[in-house]
């Protein structure tokens, strides 16, 4: 079975799902703490958005024909399914808890990311290949709302 694109898309909105969990769950234990609970939504909501975001980035690679090469993926699943069993549900006390929870969480899933990216790389002209581009889109979306978060964070 040849691997693409997709199924490192697939992995990531696993990975996604995770994090909708853990949000979700620190939404409903913090139901008392209305800070914390509306803030958990809202990122609650940012992964829906990042799951959608990475459904469509699928359907735009259905008739990908490019090719990752399989060990390269094996090695690369192999890392989604042991960084997928890291996630956690913290004790949040107050909404700054969350926050600085939710900044560190994001950052660990870019780290995560960028590590997968490198990855894929063997020779110079695999950074025009489909699954660099698309985990540089990822990573991109990633950092602009680990951005967002501090700027909460600063307020």
């Amino acid at each position: 079975m040849a691997y693409t694109a997709i199924d490192l898309i697939k992995k990531a909105i696993i990975i996604a799902k995770k994090r909708h969990e853990v949000y979700k769950k620190i939404s409903k234990d913090m139901e008392k703490n209305f800070k914390v609970a509306v803030a958990a939504n809202i990122l609650v909501r940012s992964v829906e958005k990042n799951i959608d975001y990475y459904e469509k980035l699928k359907m735009e690679l259905e008739n990908d024909d490019e090719y990752i090469d399989f060990d390269i993926y094996d090695k690369i699943s192999h890392l989604f399914n042991k960084f997928s069993q890291r996630f956690e549900n913290p004790e949040i006390r107050d909404v700054e808890d969350f926050l600085e929870f939710s900044l560190s969480f994001e950052r660990q899933v870019v780290a995560f990311y960028i590590d997968i990216q490198g990855r894929l790389v063997k020779r110079a002209e695999d950074t025009e290949k489909k699954a660099y581009k698309i985990l540089s889109s990822i990573i991109e979306e990633k950092k602009n709302h680990i951005k967002n978060l501090r700027m909460y964070i600063k307020k």
